[in-house]
């Protein structure tokens, strides 16, 4: 393997993800980010609205809601960055580690598959994150001639506000780059357009901090109680964020990360000294900060994901030698290695959510494959079809009203049930509950018909996520009959149930937004 071309390291993963697309259903997140999907906000309960405008452009304003169709913009974020990632890594060495550091970024499970084909914010802060890193790298150059720098740090004031309006994360680009210039670079603090790049971010995200004014900062109260400091101490949540960290970003790559950091602390010469230094302030901080939070409670492999992303072209550096001629240089060994990693996990994820006869969560039918992971991208699109059976038979015999509600107490299952279920039998769903326990639906059901006095509801809930129907909502209706059950089989194993209670005659309307009292 001497020669690879940029194109097929772009186009081979974005062929297999497309197929991915189309075979694997969507998980809780996706799902629940269609929903954002559904009604266009500045702002949304858990994120800026980055995610819900890619949505619309690959859905064409939703007209196709395929789970491909949906996946889409996420797949086309991941061939975009496998490009920027190329131009990065020629950009601080040479066209060799461009493509070593595309294959390696190909490689990285959170790369190419989380923020490369799942529906999450990930995927356009991705793009955004890295093309703000190229920008940055270019503005640093001592070669770029002045006019190029106040275009491309106007360019970075976008890009960075691009990448806040799909996640907050972005604040650390400005964090890291401004570090990078107080540090190493003072001179460009007297460049105004530094600070007319600061303002075109401001004035990208000002709509954010609008609706969160107008909303009590609902979305701040909601994530700085998952990010409390001081807790109580957690080793082992600590170390299952380190190891989450390890296997997200591909172990292969995490140890090539961790080589050519030890040789930047024996100050050995394989990239100018810039370079690792902006790269490094731009990954460090959030890596050190997220890992700082494990030690308390919980956190999530993921939120690190942009940061492990910009210490792949130090990887890359490092394997490339500076000179190399384009019939002699080897592909190296490291990187095949952990292109095969993610070959190797690839497959038998596949076959584990799709086929595998057997059940890894709990085996009590209440709770039946409670703390099963598969679950959630498999078994509801056959659901609906069945659900669609028994609720057509429902109409012909009388036993529920035409145009039931579809009842749900939490984000999840609802945005599930809503896309597999309820959408399909074209009726209409409704989260109740606790604000922090149906999030964005507390705005999306302001948009959707009430249900009426005299309403007739199905309330569904799943053996892996068991809640049954809360008191609060039984009184509101006249009778509330035992819940039919119908029970998902994989490979003839049964995995979950899908308990679904008959709620008759609504004595009182539920509040317009959802949100129950205790």
């Amino acid at each position: 393997m001497r020669i690879v071309k940029p194109g097929a390291i772009i186009f081979i993963p974005f062929a297999v993800r497309c197929i991915l697309a189309c075979v694997i259903e969507l998980n809780n997140d996706e799902v629940y980010y269609w929903t954002y999907a559904q009604r266009l906000q500045w702002n949304y309960f858990d994120h800026p609205p980055g995610i819900a405008v890619l949505l619309r452009m690959f859905t064409v304003n939703l007209l196709f809601q395929h789970e491909f169709f949906l996946r889409l913009g996420p797949i086309v974020c991941g061939a975009v960055s496998t490009w920027l990632m190329y131009r990065i890594g020629k950009k601080i060495k040479n066209e060799f580690a461009g493509l070593v550091a595309a294959v390696l970024f190909a490689a990285s499970p959170y790369c190419s598959i989380i923020a490369g084909l799942l529906v999450i914010p990930d995927a356009p802060q991705l793009v955004c994150w890295l093309a703000s890193v190229l920008l940055m790298l270019s503005v640093i150059n001592p070669r770029t001639r002045r006019r190029k720098i106040n275009m491309r740090l106007l360019l970075l004031g976008f890009t960075i506000g691009c990448c806040m309006l799909c996640k907050v994360h972005g604040i650390f680009l400005w964090a890291g780059f401004l570090l990078y210039i107080v540090s190493f670079q003072r001179s460009l603090l007297k460049n105004p357009y530094l600070l007319y790049a600061f303002i075109v971010s401001a004035f990208l995200f000002s709509p954010v901090i609008g609706w969160n004014l107008t909303n009590n900062f609902v979305s701040y109260a909601y994530h700085s109680g998952r990010v409390s400091f001081f807790s109580g101490i957690h080793p082992d949540i600590f170390f299952r964020e380190l190891f989450g960290e390890v296997l997200y970003n591909n172990p292969f790559i995490f140890v090539l990360i961790v080589i050519a950091f030890i040789a930047m602390i024996k100050k050995q010469t394989f990239l100018s000294a810039q370079f690792q230094r902006l790269l490094l302030l731009l990954s460090l901080p959030m890596i050190t900060l997220v890992l700082f939070m494990a030690v308390f409670r919980d956190t999530l492999p993921h939120w690190t994901g942009p940061a492990y992303a910009t210490l792949i072209p130090l990887a890359a550096a490092w394997l490339v030698p500076a000179q190399a001629s384009m019939q002699q240089w080897i592909f190296p060994a490291a990187a095949k290695r952990a292109l095969a990693f993610i070959l190797i996990v690839l497959v038998p994820v596949i076959v584990l959510i799709k086929w595998l006869p057997y059940n890894f969560g709990k085996s009590d039918p209440d709770h039946l494959g409670e703390g099963d992971p598969s679950l959630d991208m498999n078994g509801f699109k056959k659901f609906g079809v069945q659900f669609d059976s028994l609720y057509k038979r429902d109409i012909a015999e009388g036993r529920m009203k035409k145009a039931a509600f579809i009842l749900s107490d939490g984000w999840f299952p609802a945005a599930h049930l809503d896309y597999y279920v309820a959408q399909p039998a074209k009726l209409n769903l409704i989260a109740i509950g606790k604000l922090n326990d149906i999030h964005h639906y507390a705005w999306l059901n302001n948009y959707r018909p009430g249900m009426e006095k005299g309403a007739d509801a199905y309330y569904i809930s799943v053996s892996n996520y068991f809640r049954p129907p809360a008191e609060s909502l039984v009184e509101i209706f006249e009778k509330c009959l035992p819940p039919v059950s119908i029970t998902q089989y994989r490979s003839g194993i049964a995995v979950r149930h899908f308990f679904i209670y008959r709620l008759h005659y609504c004595k009182n309307s539920l509040p317009a937004d959802g949100i129950m009292a205790d």
